[in-house]
Protein backbone atom coordinates (compact mmCIF):
# COMPACT_ATOMS: atom_id res chain seq x y z
CA UNK A 1 0.00 0.00 0.00
CA UNK A 2 1.36 3.56 -1.15
CA UNK A 3 2.38 6.41 2.10
CA UNK A 4 -0.41 8.91 2.97
CA UNK A 5 1.56 11.31 0.67
CA UNK A 6 1.76 9.18 -2.84
CA UNK A 7 -1.79 8.23 -1.86
CA UNK A 8 -2.61 12.09 -1.84
CA UNK A 9 -0.75 12.59 -5.11
CA UNK A 10 -3.02 9.82 -6.72
CA UNK A 11 -6.18 10.86 -4.92
CA UNK A 12 -6.44 14.72 -6.02
CA UNK A 13 -6.10 14.73 -9.59
CA UNK A 14 -9.18 12.14 -9.92
CA UNK A 15 -11.03 14.30 -7.25
CA UNK A 16 -10.45 17.06 -9.92
CA UNK A 17 -11.66 15.37 -12.47
CA UNK A 18 -14.97 14.25 -11.05
CA UNK A 19 -15.22 17.70 -9.48
CA UNK A 20 -14.83 19.39 -12.89
CA UNK A 21 -17.62 16.85 -14.62
CA UNK A 22 -20.08 17.61 -12.28
CA UNK A 23 -20.04 21.14 -10.89
CA UNK A 24 -22.13 22.33 -13.51
CA UNK A 25 -24.84 20.07 -12.75
CA UNK A 26 -24.83 20.91 -9.73
CA UNK A 27 -24.43 24.60 -9.63
CA UNK A 28 -27.87 24.52 -12.53
CA UNK A 29 -29.37 22.03 -10.09
CA UNK A 30 -28.59 24.26 -7.18
CA UNK A 31 -30.06 27.18 -8.67
CA UNK A 32 -32.71 26.35 -10.90
CA UNK A 33 -34.68 23.53 -8.70
CA UNK A 34 -35.59 22.64 -5.29
CA UNK A 35 -34.92 19.90 -2.97
CA UNK A 36 -35.31 15.20 -4.41
CA UNK A 37 -35.60 12.08 -2.55
CA UNK A 38 -34.28 8.97 -3.20
CA UNK A 39 -36.25 5.80 -4.14
CA UNK A 40 -35.58 2.29 -5.69
CA UNK A 41 -37.03 2.40 -8.95
CA UNK A 42 -38.29 5.67 -10.99
CA UNK A 43 -42.10 4.67 -10.42
CA UNK A 44 -41.48 4.77 -6.47
CA UNK A 45 -39.31 7.66 -6.61
CA UNK A 46 -42.66 9.47 -8.27
CA UNK A 47 -45.10 7.95 -6.08
CA UNK A 48 -42.64 9.30 -3.14
CA UNK A 49 -42.44 13.00 -4.84
CA UNK A 50 -45.85 13.10 -5.24
CA UNK A 51 -47.03 13.21 -1.59
CA UNK A 52 -43.53 14.79 -0.40
CA UNK A 53 -44.23 18.32 -2.56
CA UNK A 54 -48.32 18.29 -1.72
CA UNK A 55 -46.93 19.47 1.17
CA UNK A 56 -45.59 22.65 0.33
CA UNK A 57 -47.38 26.17 0.26
CA UNK A 58 -46.56 27.38 -3.46
CA UNK A 59 -46.77 24.92 -6.05
CA UNK A 60 -43.23 24.08 -7.36
CA UNK A 61 -42.71 23.13 -11.27
CA UNK A 62 -42.24 19.20 -10.07
CA UNK A 63 -45.42 19.10 -8.34
CA UNK A 64 -47.97 20.77 -11.39
CA UNK A 65 -45.54 17.85 -12.92
CA UNK A 66 -47.05 15.30 -10.53
CA UNK A 67 -50.09 16.65 -10.64
CA UNK A 68 -50.72 16.16 -14.00
CA UNK A 69 -49.15 12.70 -14.53
CA UNK A 70 -51.38 12.06 -11.69
CA UNK A 71 -54.79 13.37 -13.39
CA UNK A 72 -53.35 11.48 -16.60
CA UNK A 73 -53.01 8.31 -14.94
CA UNK A 74 -56.44 8.60 -13.65
CA UNK A 75 -57.78 9.29 -17.13
CA UNK A 76 -56.42 6.87 -18.83
CA UNK A 77 -54.90 4.22 -17.03
CA UNK A 78 -51.04 5.00 -17.59
CA UNK A 79 -48.70 5.95 -15.89
CA UNK A 80 -44.86 6.55 -16.28
CA UNK A 81 -41.58 7.19 -15.08
CA UNK A 82 -37.60 7.92 -16.27
CA UNK A 83 -34.53 7.65 -14.74
CA UNK A 84 -30.92 8.83 -15.84
CA UNK A 85 -27.89 7.30 -13.76
CA UNK A 86 -24.42 8.66 -14.96
CA UNK A 87 -21.03 7.59 -12.45
CA UNK A 88 -18.17 8.69 -13.12
CA UNK A 89 -15.67 7.20 -11.41
CA UNK A 90 -11.49 6.98 -10.57
CA UNK A 91 -8.58 4.68 -9.77
CA UNK A 92 -6.50 6.20 -6.65
CA UNK A 93 -4.82 2.72 -5.90
CA UNK A 94 -4.24 -0.29 -7.84
CA UNK A 95 -0.96 -2.07 -9.29
CA UNK A 96 -1.15 -0.44 -13.30
CA UNK A 97 -3.72 1.93 -13.55
CA UNK A 98 -3.82 4.81 -10.74
CA UNK A 99 -5.39 8.25 -12.19
CA UNK A 100 -7.32 6.41 -15.00
CA UNK A 101 -10.86 7.82 -14.93
CA UNK A 102 -13.83 6.02 -16.44
CA UNK A 103 -17.68 7.12 -16.76
CA UNK A 104 -21.11 5.06 -17.76
CA UNK A 105 -24.33 6.52 -17.79
CA UNK A 106 -27.98 4.26 -19.01
CA UNK A 107 -31.44 5.73 -18.91
CA UNK A 108 -34.48 3.75 -18.35
CA UNK A 109 -38.32 4.89 -19.06
CA UNK A 110 -40.88 2.30 -17.35
CA UNK A 111 -44.87 2.35 -18.70
CA UNK A 112 -47.18 1.31 -16.55
CA UNK A 113 -50.80 0.56 -18.19
CA UNK A 114 -53.74 -0.50 -16.12
CA UNK A 115 -56.01 -2.70 -18.02
CA UNK A 116 -58.85 -4.29 -15.64
CA UNK A 117 -59.35 -4.45 -11.64
CA UNK A 118 -55.92 -5.35 -10.09
CA UNK A 119 -54.14 -5.54 -13.70
CA UNK A 120 -51.78 -3.89 -15.74
CA UNK A 121 -49.23 -4.34 -18.21
CA UNK A 122 -45.51 -3.38 -17.31
CA UNK A 123 -43.20 -2.08 -19.85
CA UNK A 124 -39.48 -0.63 -19.62
CA UNK A 125 -36.94 1.06 -22.41
CA UNK A 126 -33.30 0.96 -21.90
CA UNK A 127 -29.97 2.76 -23.31
CA UNK A 128 -26.77 1.45 -21.91
CA UNK A 129 -23.36 3.25 -22.57
CA UNK A 130 -19.66 2.16 -21.79
CA UNK A 131 -18.25 -0.47 -19.51
CA UNK A 132 -16.90 2.21 -16.87
CA UNK A 133 -14.05 1.34 -14.25
CA UNK A 134 -14.57 -2.46 -14.03
CA UNK A 135 -12.78 -2.50 -17.73
CA UNK A 136 -9.58 -1.56 -15.89
CA UNK A 137 -10.10 -3.68 -13.02
CA UNK A 138 -11.76 -7.15 -12.88
CA UNK A 139 -13.23 -8.31 -9.91
CA UNK A 140 -16.38 -10.57 -8.66
CA UNK A 141 -17.74 -7.55 -6.89
CA UNK A 142 -18.22 -4.88 -9.42
CA UNK A 143 -17.10 -1.39 -8.12
CA UNK A 144 -20.56 -0.31 -10.56
CA UNK A 145 -23.41 -2.86 -10.71
CA UNK A 146 -24.58 -0.85 -14.32
CA UNK A 147 -21.54 -2.14 -15.85
CA UNK A 148 -22.07 -4.15 -18.88
CA UNK A 149 -21.80 -3.51 -22.49
CA UNK A 150 -22.72 -0.96 -24.96
CA UNK A 151 -26.78 -1.22 -25.80
CA UNK A 152 -29.07 0.76 -28.36
CA UNK A 153 -32.70 0.40 -27.13
CA UNK A 154 -33.71 -2.58 -26.40
CA UNK A 155 -36.68 -3.78 -23.81
CA UNK A 156 -35.49 -5.07 -20.97
CA UNK A 157 -38.68 -5.91 -19.15
CA UNK A 158 -42.08 -6.61 -20.55
CA UNK A 159 -44.75 -8.59 -18.09
CA UNK A 160 -48.17 -8.44 -17.07
CA UNK A 161 -48.98 -8.33 -13.36
CA UNK A 162 -52.53 -9.09 -11.34
CA UNK A 163 -53.50 -8.59 -7.90
CA UNK A 164 -56.21 -10.33 -6.09
CA UNK A 165 -58.18 -10.40 -2.74
CA UNK A 166 -56.84 -6.71 -1.78
CA UNK A 167 -53.69 -7.32 -2.82
CA UNK A 168 -53.20 -10.40 -0.88
CA UNK A 169 -52.11 -12.04 -4.04
CA UNK A 170 -49.57 -10.73 -6.50
CA UNK A 171 -48.67 -12.90 -9.83
CA UNK A 172 -46.65 -11.55 -12.70
CA UNK A 173 -44.99 -13.02 -15.89
CA UNK A 174 -43.51 -12.06 -18.92
CA UNK A 175 -39.97 -11.07 -19.80
CA UNK A 176 -38.85 -9.97 -16.12
CA UNK A 177 -35.82 -9.51 -13.58
CA UNK A 178 -36.71 -12.27 -10.29
CA UNK A 179 -34.16 -10.03 -8.25
CA UNK A 180 -36.70 -7.01 -8.46
CA UNK A 181 -39.12 -9.54 -6.22
CA UNK A 182 -36.49 -11.66 -4.34
CA UNK A 183 -33.40 -11.10 -2.33
CA UNK A 184 -34.59 -7.55 -1.95
CA UNK A 185 -33.29 -5.08 1.21
CA UNK A 186 -34.30 -1.96 2.27
CA UNK A 187 -30.87 -0.63 2.51
CA UNK A 188 -28.40 -2.75 0.24
CA UNK A 189 -31.09 -3.26 -3.15
CA UNK A 190 -30.54 -0.49 -5.92
CA UNK A 191 -27.15 0.63 -7.84
CA UNK A 192 -29.10 3.91 -8.43
CA UNK A 193 -29.61 5.71 -5.33
CA UNK A 194 -28.05 3.27 -2.96
CA UNK A 195 -24.70 1.37 -2.89
CA UNK A 196 -22.96 1.11 -6.09
CA UNK A 197 -20.82 -2.07 -6.12
CA UNK A 198 -23.11 -5.22 -7.15
CA UNK A 199 -21.68 -7.29 -4.00
CA UNK A 200 -23.99 -4.49 -2.15
CA UNK A 201 -26.76 -4.50 -4.30
CA UNK A 202 -27.77 -8.24 -4.17
CA UNK A 203 -26.16 -11.52 -3.06
CA UNK A 204 -23.23 -12.46 -5.15
CA UNK A 205 -23.92 -16.49 -5.27
CA UNK A 206 -27.48 -16.29 -6.31
CA UNK A 207 -27.56 -17.00 -9.74
CA UNK A 208 -30.49 -14.84 -11.22
CA UNK A 209 -31.06 -15.08 -14.96
CA UNK A 210 -30.92 -11.50 -16.83
CA UNK A 211 -33.88 -10.49 -17.14
CA UNK A 212 -35.55 -13.63 -19.12
CA UNK A 213 -39.41 -15.48 -19.41
CA UNK A 214 -40.82 -16.38 -16.56
CA UNK A 215 -43.64 -15.60 -13.56
CA UNK A 216 -43.93 -15.24 -10.38
CA UNK A 217 -46.93 -15.29 -7.05
CA UNK A 218 -46.42 -14.08 -4.01
CA UNK A 219 -49.14 -14.51 -1.28
CA UNK A 220 -49.12 -12.15 2.06
CA UNK A 221 -52.50 -13.30 4.16
CA UNK A 222 -51.24 -10.52 6.60
CA UNK A 223 -48.69 -7.07 6.77
CA UNK A 224 -45.92 -9.70 8.68
CA UNK A 225 -45.66 -12.65 6.70
CA UNK A 226 -45.77 -13.61 2.78
CA UNK A 227 -44.76 -16.42 0.73
CA UNK A 228 -43.49 -16.27 -2.83
CA UNK A 229 -42.15 -18.35 -5.71
CA UNK A 230 -40.97 -17.63 -9.34
CA UNK A 231 -39.39 -19.07 -12.32
CA UNK A 232 -37.40 -17.70 -15.33
CA UNK A 233 -35.39 -19.06 -18.56
CA UNK A 234 -31.70 -19.74 -16.97
CA UNK A 235 -29.47 -19.34 -20.04
CA UNK A 236 -31.26 -15.39 -20.64
CA UNK A 237 -30.08 -12.18 -22.15
CA UNK A 238 -31.75 -8.80 -21.32
CA UNK A 239 -31.37 -7.52 -24.23
CA UNK A 240 -33.16 -10.30 -26.12
CA UNK A 241 -36.58 -11.37 -25.72
CA UNK A 242 -35.27 -15.26 -25.24
CA UNK A 243 -38.74 -16.98 -26.51
CA UNK A 244 -36.41 -19.54 -28.33
CA UNK A 245 -34.33 -20.19 -24.99
CA UNK A 246 -37.54 -20.34 -23.22
CA UNK A 247 -38.07 -23.89 -22.17
CA UNK A 248 -34.00 -24.73 -22.58
CA UNK A 249 -33.41 -23.93 -19.02
CA UNK A 250 -34.91 -23.22 -15.88
CA UNK A 251 -34.28 -20.93 -12.41
CA UNK A 252 -36.93 -21.64 -9.66
CA UNK A 253 -37.03 -19.51 -6.24
CA UNK A 254 -38.53 -19.53 -3.16
CA UNK A 255 -38.42 -16.81 -0.83
CA UNK A 256 -40.31 -16.92 2.90
CA UNK A 257 -40.53 -13.54 4.65
CA UNK A 258 -41.63 -11.84 7.78
CA UNK A 259 -42.04 -8.65 8.75
CA UNK A 260 -42.09 -7.62 12.09
CA UNK A 261 -42.37 -4.25 13.87
CA UNK A 262 -39.97 -4.36 17.41
CA UNK A 263 -41.00 -0.82 19.52
CA UNK A 264 -42.56 0.45 15.94
CA UNK A 265 -39.24 -0.28 13.96
CA UNK A 266 -39.91 -2.55 11.35
CA UNK A 267 -37.47 -5.33 10.26
CA UNK A 268 -37.94 -7.56 7.24
CA UNK A 269 -36.37 -10.94 7.20
CA UNK A 270 -36.03 -13.05 4.33
CA UNK A 271 -34.97 -16.90 3.68
CA UNK A 272 -34.38 -17.61 0.18
CA UNK A 273 -34.11 -20.88 -1.75
CA UNK A 274 -32.97 -21.78 -5.57
CA UNK A 275 -32.42 -24.29 -7.88
CA UNK A 276 -30.95 -24.18 -11.21
CA UNK A 277 -31.83 -26.35 -14.03
CA UNK A 278 -28.92 -26.13 -16.42
CA UNK A 279 -25.95 -27.88 -17.89
CA UNK A 280 -23.38 -25.97 -16.15
CA UNK A 281 -19.52 -27.68 -16.31
CA UNK A 282 -17.20 -28.80 -13.20
CA UNK A 283 -14.84 -25.90 -12.08
CA UNK A 284 -12.23 -28.20 -11.16
CA UNK A 285 -10.42 -29.15 -14.47
CA UNK A 286 -9.20 -32.82 -12.85
CA UNK A 287 -13.37 -33.58 -12.71
CA UNK A 288 -14.42 -33.88 -16.30
CA UNK A 289 -18.01 -33.54 -16.85
CA UNK A 290 -20.98 -31.03 -16.54
CA UNK A 291 -23.91 -30.98 -13.50
CA UNK A 292 -27.34 -30.60 -14.20
CA UNK A 293 -28.79 -29.24 -11.24
CA UNK A 294 -27.15 -26.52 -8.90
CA UNK A 295 -29.18 -25.51 -5.83
CA UNK A 296 -28.28 -22.84 -2.79
CA UNK A 297 -29.73 -20.65 0.02
CA UNK A 298 -29.76 -17.07 0.96
CA UNK A 299 -30.48 -14.76 4.24
CA UNK A 300 -31.47 -11.07 3.46
CA UNK A 301 -32.01 -9.36 6.89
CA UNK A 302 -32.69 -5.54 7.54
CA UNK A 303 -33.67 -3.78 10.79
CA UNK A 304 -34.15 -0.26 11.58
CA UNK A 305 -32.68 0.16 15.24
CA UNK A 306 -33.81 3.86 15.49
CA UNK A 307 -36.08 6.58 13.54
CA UNK A 308 -32.72 7.00 11.54
CA UNK A 309 -30.80 3.92 11.44
CA UNK A 310 -31.14 0.63 9.56
CA UNK A 311 -28.61 -1.92 9.85
CA UNK A 312 -28.78 -5.14 6.84
CA UNK A 313 -26.92 -8.37 6.82
CA UNK A 314 -27.15 -11.01 3.53
CA UNK A 315 -25.61 -14.89 3.59
CA UNK A 316 -25.34 -17.45 0.65
CA UNK A 317 -24.18 -20.78 -0.33
CA UNK A 318 -23.68 -22.19 -3.49
CA UNK A 319 -22.74 -25.07 -5.19
CA UNK A 320 -18.69 -25.35 -4.97
CA UNK A 321 -18.75 -27.94 -7.82
CA UNK A 322 -20.11 -25.33 -10.33
CA UNK A 323 -20.07 -22.10 -8.77
CA UNK A 324 -17.23 -19.80 -7.61
CA UNK A 325 -18.39 -17.99 -4.95
CA UNK A 326 -19.30 -20.94 -2.48
CA UNK A 327 -19.90 -18.53 0.72
CA UNK A 328 -20.61 -14.48 0.33
CA UNK A 329 -22.33 -11.86 3.05
CA UNK A 330 -22.27 -8.55 3.50
CA UNK A 331 -23.03 -6.00 5.67
CA UNK A 332 -23.50 -2.71 6.83
CA UNK A 333 -26.06 0.13 7.36
CA UNK A 334 -27.84 2.72 6.38
CA UNK A 335 -28.32 6.63 8.12
CA UNK A 336 -31.19 8.85 6.81
CA UNK A 337 -30.40 12.35 7.86
CA UNK A 338 -27.09 12.26 8.92
CA UNK A 339 -26.72 15.78 9.20
CA UNK A 340 -29.60 17.69 11.23
CA UNK A 341 -31.91 19.49 8.89
CA UNK A 342 -31.03 17.35 5.36
CA UNK A 343 -33.81 14.82 6.04
CA UNK A 344 -33.87 13.51 2.46
CA UNK A 345 -29.81 12.80 2.72
CA UNK A 346 -28.19 9.48 3.08
CA UNK A 347 -25.10 7.78 4.42
CA UNK A 348 -24.56 4.33 3.51
CA UNK A 349 -21.39 2.39 5.25
CA UNK A 350 -21.20 -0.94 4.09
CA UNK A 351 -18.60 -4.05 2.85
CA UNK A 352 -19.17 -7.53 1.30
CA UNK A 353 -16.99 -10.56 1.15
CA UNK A 354 -17.12 -13.26 -1.64
CA UNK A 355 -15.14 -17.07 -0.49
CA UNK A 356 -13.97 -19.14 -3.05
CA UNK A 357 -14.82 -22.45 -3.64
CA UNK A 358 -12.36 -25.54 -2.88
CA UNK A 359 -12.71 -26.60 -6.44
CA UNK A 360 -11.88 -23.05 -8.12
CA UNK A 361 -9.09 -22.80 -5.86
CA UNK A 362 -7.81 -26.35 -6.94
CA UNK A 363 -8.24 -24.91 -10.59
CA UNK A 364 -6.34 -22.31 -10.78
CA UNK A 365 -3.14 -20.84 -8.74
CA UNK A 366 -2.30 -21.30 -5.59
CA UNK A 367 -2.67 -17.23 -5.08
CA UNK A 368 -5.92 -16.90 -6.84
CA UNK A 369 -8.65 -18.36 -4.86
CA UNK A 370 -8.41 -15.54 -1.58
CA UNK A 371 -11.75 -14.06 -0.26
CA UNK A 372 -12.60 -10.71 -1.89
CA UNK A 373 -13.65 -7.91 0.05
CA UNK A 374 -15.17 -4.80 -0.65
CA UNK A 375 -15.73 -1.48 1.27
CA UNK A 376 -17.95 1.06 0.34
CA UNK A 377 -19.04 4.66 1.77
CA UNK A 378 -21.54 7.19 0.12
CA UNK A 379 -23.20 10.20 0.77
CA UNK A 380 -26.47 10.72 -1.20
CA UNK A 381 -27.08 14.48 -1.33
CA UNK A 382 -30.67 15.49 -2.59
CA UNK A 383 -30.07 18.40 -5.14
CA UNK A 384 -33.92 18.63 -5.59
CA UNK A 385 -37.36 17.05 -6.63
CA UNK A 386 -35.62 15.17 -9.21
CA UNK A 387 -31.24 15.06 -9.04
CA UNK A 388 -29.26 13.54 -6.47
CA UNK A 389 -25.77 13.21 -6.19
CA UNK A 390 -23.83 10.88 -4.59
CA UNK A 391 -20.36 11.10 -4.15
CA UNK A 392 -18.70 7.41 -2.73
CA UNK A 393 -15.63 5.82 -1.82
CA UNK A 394 -14.67 1.83 -2.32
CA UNK A 395 -11.83 -0.64 -1.39
CA UNK A 396 -11.84 -3.93 -2.92
CA UNK A 397 -9.08 -6.42 -1.53
CA UNK A 398 -7.93 -9.38 -3.50
CA UNK A 399 -9.67 -8.44 -6.15
CA UNK A 400 -10.94 -11.16 -8.70
CA UNK A 401 -9.59 -12.94 -5.72
CA UNK A 402 -5.84 -13.09 -6.45
CA UNK A 403 -4.06 -12.99 -3.17
CA UNK A 404 -1.15 -11.28 -5.50
CA UNK A 405 -3.23 -8.30 -6.75
CA UNK A 406 -3.03 -4.67 -4.86
CA UNK A 407 -5.63 -3.64 -3.20
CA UNK A 408 -7.61 -1.31 -5.20
CA UNK A 409 -9.49 1.91 -4.22
CA UNK A 410 -12.08 3.87 -6.06
CA UNK A 411 -13.24 7.27 -5.79
CA UNK A 412 -16.61 8.26 -7.87
CA UNK A 413 -19.65 10.14 -8.17
CA UNK A 414 -22.97 9.46 -9.18
CA UNK A 415 -25.66 11.59 -10.67
CA UNK A 416 -29.22 10.82 -10.93
CA UNK A 417 -31.92 12.27 -12.81
CA UNK A 418 -35.54 10.80 -12.47
CA UNK A 419 -39.19 11.81 -12.74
Amino acid sequence: MPNQKDLAVRIFPGLKKIFYAFFPVALISCLYLRVSQAALTPLEIAGREAKATGAIPKKAWFEIFNESRDNFAKKYGTRFAFIFNYAQQVIVNSKHDEGKSRGLWYWNLELSQALWQGASLFAEFEVDKNKGIDKFLPTFSEFNTNTGKNASLYLPELYMEQELFKDKIYMAAGKLDLSNWFDTNEVANSGDTQFLSDALVGSENIPFPRKGIGALLRFAPSDWIYFALGSATAKSTATKVGLNKAFNSAFFVNEFGLSPKFASLQGNYRFIFYLNHQKLDLINDEEEGTKNNDFGFALSFDQAISKHITLFMRYGFSDPKVREIEYFWSAGSQIIEPIAGRKFDCLGVAFAQSVMSDDYRTANEPDVGRAETMYEVYYSWRLNEAMTLTPNVQLAINPNADKTAADEVVCGLRFLFCF
